[in-house]
């Protein structure tokens, strides 16, 4: 069966009202000559986004969904992954925009090499500049054989300064048939990870993989306002939850065919490093404003006592060497059980990580 559309485009929102117009406007405005459709799924806005959204009623390839309860973007781009109907997927963040070529430039890679996945890199705009002015993740465009997409994984597990490549999930044409074959969707009761979990599940089953090297997804970042990342951790994230991603991630390197050692030995590191990057990542929204510091210093302490507490985190981190861009003292912190120690540890590690980025240099 011939899919309806070539791409569709989801985007999940929650009280957007800011963000909306300048979204929707960059996607219909897309030189993109085949059909697609923009799928809005609403995550139960108590706002003016939805009267927003329906001036763009016109457009016949604009559909809308709502939740009925505020349940997180993992469940909103479920939704939309239930309801699309187009050969590949974009999924588009609505406080971000893309150039007005993105879907052209990079369905016409996918349709002509017939791949799985295509990504572009990004712009990191704040305060209207691009931190990452002529900084590219890779230094041309690149097609990945199956060692390079294990290259790839290992790789994430020991680079915290490196954003997006096959990782980010945003600004990349996702083939449909990877997604439905194999009952792919995200967890849902992930509100940090949720992308990345879903990213690894991904990159489990594609093969014919492709970079563009040309920033045509903006990624907005918005200092002192709360993130869906501190947000999602302001609700409480417990040990299991990294556990579960761990689970995920041993599961794709099984799918591509990982020796039970290094399955054994990644899934460890990915437990230890996704509790670090957490602690460092809500560590910078503390200081950015992002999170009042009194409640984020409160919930980072429950995060981290059920960190030290955690037996089988005990056990990983007694292997776990800190690459040479990461921090050395957090992972010992981790060791030693000092909560004092890791809590300035991450407050140092998030401020040098924030004026790398503000360099352009991550």
């Amino acid at each position: 069966m011939l899919a309806q559309f070539s791409v569709s485009v989801i985007v999940p929102f929650y009280n957007a009202e800011s963000h909306i117009k300048k979204c929707l406007d960059a996607l219909i405005s897309q030189d993109f000559v085949k059909p697609f459709e923009i799928i809005m799924i609403d995550d139960a806005s108590t706002d003016n986004s939805i009267n927003i959204l329906k001036k763009y009623d016109e457009f016949p390839s604009l559909k809308f969904y709502s939740l009925s309860l505020n349940s997180g973007p993992g469940a909103a781009r479920n939704l939309g992954l239930k309801k699309a109907k187009g050969e590949y997927i974009f999924f588009l963040d609505v406080d971000d925009t893309i150039a007005a070529n993105t879907l052209t430039t990079l369905y016409a890679v996918a349709n002509e090499n017939a791949c799985d996945l295509v990504i572009c890199d990004k712009k990191w705009i704040e305060n209207s500049q691009n931190q990452r002015n002529n900084i590219f993740v890779y230094p041309n465009d690149k097609i990945f054989n199956n060692s390079d997409i294990m290259e790839a994984m290992q790789k994430r597990l020991h680079d915290p300064i490196s954003t997006g490549g096959l990782f980010g999930i945003l600004g990349g044409l996702i083939k449909s048939s990877i997604i439905k074959d194999n009952n792919i969707f995200f967890e849902e009761k992930l509100r940090y990870l949720e992308d990345e979990t879903f990213a690894w599940d991904i990159l489990a089953f594609v093969n014919k993989v492709r970079y563009v090297r040309k920033q045509l997804y903006s990624y907005h970042v918005t200092p002192n306002v709360n993130t869906a990342l501190s947000e999602g951790l302001n609700r409480g994230y417990p040990v299991s939850y990294f556990k579960l991603v761990k689970n995920h991630i041993q599961n794709s390197l099984k799918q591509r065919g990982a020796s039970s050692e290094e399955i054994q030995n990644l899934g460890d590191r990915a437990l230890i490093y996704n509790i670090i990057s957490a602690l460092i990542s809500y560590s910078r929204s503390m200081i950015l404003g992002k999170v009042k510091l009194k409640n984020g210093i409160k919930c980072r302490r429950k995060i981290i006592d059920d960190i030290l507490a955690d037996s089988e985190v005990s056990k990983a981190i007694r292997n776990y060497l800190p690459s040479k861009k990461e921090s050395y003292w957090i992972p010992r912190a981790i060791a030693w059980r000092s909560r004092r120690l890791l809590e300035f540890a991450c407050n140092r590690r998030a401020k040098t990580i924030l004026k790398i980025r503000r360099k352009g240099t991550g």
